[in-house]
């Protein structure tokens, strides 16, 4: 049977996509993982900090800012959204 070589190659060709697509989902669920506990932390900081005092609890705020504006653009470039769309990526 002729049929069968090509069955092969297209069985091997799709596993390989398949675990490339995993792979990549993986990425995109650890970074959210990790975009959330910066997130939390962030604005916790944020709190923190208008409930403080001086220039530590300014720092605070600053830092958390900063920590949530990370997280968010960590979750823009994983999950390839809007502003930071590949030029050649199909959805």
């Amino acid at each position: 049977m002729a049929s069968d070589v090509p069955d092969e190659q297209l069985a091997r060709v799709v596993r390989r996509a398949i675990r490339a697509e995993l792979r990549r989902l993986g990425e995109r669920l650890f970074w959210t993982l990790i975009s959330a506990l910066g997130l939390f932390w962030g604005l916790f900081l944020v709190t923190s900090g208008v409930n403080g005092r001086g220039t530590v609890a300014a720092g605070f705020v600053v830092f958390g800012v900063a920590m949530v504006v990370a997280a968010i653009r960590a979750l823009l470039l994983k999950w390839e959204l809007p502003p930071y769309r590949r030029e050649g990526s199909v959805q």
